[in-house]
Parts: structure tokens; C-alpha cells; sequence
């Protein structure tokens, strides 16, 4: 799966170039023809709902040319090369990386909240449970991304259910339809991952260590994606930027009002069935308004915060680089502010 959606991206590049060079207005006024959003498959959102029809472009105001990734590292780093020009739904912790290694990215916005959408599950076999954890995960084998919200989480709660970290056998995950078959196989003790890898876990055997509300109240872990830049791409192309966020905007209140009429469209579009939990039943997935984005408990503090924490924890429990110190300089809230009139 990861070779395939980096083909289907390479493919996407080749087909059409980043931005628009000589910073002429499109026709429809911005200052850029065509915009390359990195996004994931398997993660429904309602800006898809626009992706296969052009509607969305429509919105937006220039073509959308939308690049599936596997991860949000390889997000990073395909912004870095001029590739991409805005990542949405990319994860808070491996953009706190890429800043944290000197990339010249900023935060302009939140994609996504999702508690309980991004997990670690555990063969039910082993009889795991919160009092008896730090016994009988000594030494397990876990399979996980490394340097993301997921492997963040996985720590945490591994520190804070007083389990061994140093005696893990920590496996690196190359996406979530490897972890789930690893597990379905029994070749691990622990599966994390995001998205409809962790139902497919749930499915074969899986229970949860710790739900994601329990990651909320016990841990202070708050989950939720990100919607990131390059810096010069702002700099060139602000309006753009903008316009994006509002049309994402509009399109996320256009999904809450019809959600049935919607998801099947959205799932089609992300390469599912169904939307699942994510979108239906219990809701993972919860869509902050702008107003809501630009207050203190996003980007008016606590998201700078959260990187910080972050980065600090990878350093600490994973073998990650030191934090640099502040990263209030990498969230930048002025399209916000202009997409939110």
C-alpha cells in the first residue's frame, strides 16, 4: 500500500506542477492556478465530498490536484521539496518534528479532532487491563509508526501505566494495513494505528488498553490534525491559503447538515466502503469552526504548547531530538483570521 500511494503521488506530480510560477491572478482571482494537497487515504472528511466532482476547486477558487500520503513525515518532507503546497489533515507531532529539525513550515489551521480515532490495540488473549499492564505487556511487541501522534500516544500511555518502554520490542509500522495484518497474524502483542486499521484490529481479537476519552481526562492527551504550509507558500500565495480554509470551512458545515446524503459520496472518495465510525455511529471525528480554531484552546496558545510537550516527550521515552525551545513562531493565524472575514 505505501509503494502504491507514493507511485499514485508521483504520478500526480508529474501530471501538475506546484503553484504557479509567475504569480499572476487566476481567473478566478487568486494569485495561483492550481494548489497540491497532500492528504491521506482511508481518513473521510467532508472536503472530499467535493474531491471527485471538482466542486471543491470550484470553492477554492483554482484546480486541486490532491496527493495521497501515508504519512504526515512524508508530508513534511514533500513541502520541503516544493511539492506540496498545503498538507491537510497532516498530524501535530511529526510537524513539530520537521520544526523542531529547522523546516520552514507553519500551522495555519486544525484539521480534524479524533480521540478516538488514532489508538493502540491489544490482543485480548493477554488479558491486559489498566491495573496489571506494567506485568503483562512487559516485553511485548508493538508495532507502531515512529515519530507521529500515534507513536506519542503509545508512549504516554505506556509511562503512564508504568510499562517497561526500554523492554518493548517496538516494531516500525509502514502503515495501518500492515500493523492490522501483523496483528490478525499474531506476529505482534500491540497494534497502534489510526483510522479503520483499529476496527479491523477490534475485529480480529483487539481490545483497547485505554479508550480515547481516557487519553483526554487521565492522560491530557487531546488528539487532532493539522492543516500546514511552507512558508513561502503563504508568502506568495496568502489568498490562496485562505480561500482553502474558508472553502474547508463551508464544506465541514455543509457535511454537519446532511451528513446521511454526504457520507457515501465521502467514503468513495477516500477509498472505503462506508465511512464508519469516523464520520457515523459515534463520531470519531469532530471539525473545529474558525472562530473555534483561532481561540486558546488551538492556535490562541495551547497548540504551541501541545508540540512543545510533544517533542519533549519523543525526546525523553522514543530517542528523538531535544526540543528547540518555542514553537508559538510556527503557528501562523493570520488566512484563518482573513478566511474567517
Amino acid at each position: 500500500m505505501k509503494k502504491l500511494l507514493l507511485i499514485l503521488a508521483a504520478l500526480s506530480l508529474v501530471a501538475a506542477a506546484c503553484g504557479d510560477d509567475d504569480g499572476g491572478d487566476s481567473a478566478d482571482g487568486l494569485s495561483v492556478d492550481s494548489i497540491n494537497v497532500a492528504y491521506f487515504a482511508q481518513w473521510p472528511t467532508p472536503n472530499q465530498f467535493g474531491q471527485a466532482d471538482g466542486t471543491f476547486s470550484d470553492a477554492v477558487g483554482a484546480d486541486i490536484n490532491w496527493l495521497p500520503f501515508n504519512s504526515g513525515g512524508e508530508m513534511s518532507e514533500a513541502m520541503i521539496a516544493g511539492d506540496v503546497d498545503i498538507s491537510y489533515s497532516q498530524g501535530l507531532t511529526p510537524f513539530a518534528g520537521a520544526i523542531n529539525s529547522g523546516a520552514d513550515l507553519k500551522l495555519v489551521g486544525i484539521a480534524v479532532s479524533y480521540a478516538e480515532a488514532d489508538n493502540c490495540v491489544v490482543n485480548a488473549d493477554l488479558g491486559v487491563t489498566r491495573d496489571n499492564a506494567a506485568e503483562t505487556l512487559a516485553g511485548a511487541t508493538v508495532m507502531t509508526p515512529i515519530g507521529n501522534v500515534t507513536h506519542y500516544k503509545m508512549l504516554s500511555m505506556m509511562e503512564f501505566l508504568n510499562v517497561d518502554i526500554s523492554g518493548l520490542n517496538v516494531l516500525q509500522a509502514e502503515g495501518g494495513a500492515t500493523t492490522a495484518a501483523a496483528f490478525e497474524a499474531g506476529d505482534i502483542d500491540v497494534g497502534c494505528a489510526f483510522g479503520g486499521s483499529i476496527e479491523t484490529m477490534l475485529g480480529t481479537g483487539g481490545e483497547l488498553i485505554m479508550s480515547g476519552a481516557e487519553h483526554e481526562s487521565d492522560i491530557g492527551i487531546f488528539t487532532y490534525d493539522i492543516v500546514s504550509i511552507p512558508t513561502s507558500f503563504g508568502e506568495d500565495h496568502g489568498d490562496a491559503v485562505a480561500a482553502f480554509l474558508a472553502a474547508t470551512d463551508d464544506f465541514n458545515q455543509a457535511w454537519a447538515a446532511d451528513k446521511d446524503g454526504q457520507n457515501p459520496t465521502i467514503a468513495t472518495a477516500a477509498g472505503m466502503e462506508d465511512v464508519g465510525n469516523f464520520l457515523d455511529g459515534e463520531l470519531w471525528f469532530v471539525f473545529p469552526g474558525l472562530d473555534e480554531q483561532l481561540g486558546a484552546d488551538w492556535l490562541g496558545g495551547n497548540v504551541a504548547d501541545a508540540m512543545q510537550g510533544q517533542v519533549e516527550t519523543l525526546a525523553a521515552l522514543g530517542g528523538g531530538d531535544p526540543a528547540i525551545g518555542d514553537f508559538a513562531g510556527a503557528v501562523d493565524t493570520q488566512y484563518l483570521e482573513t478566511a474567517n472575514g
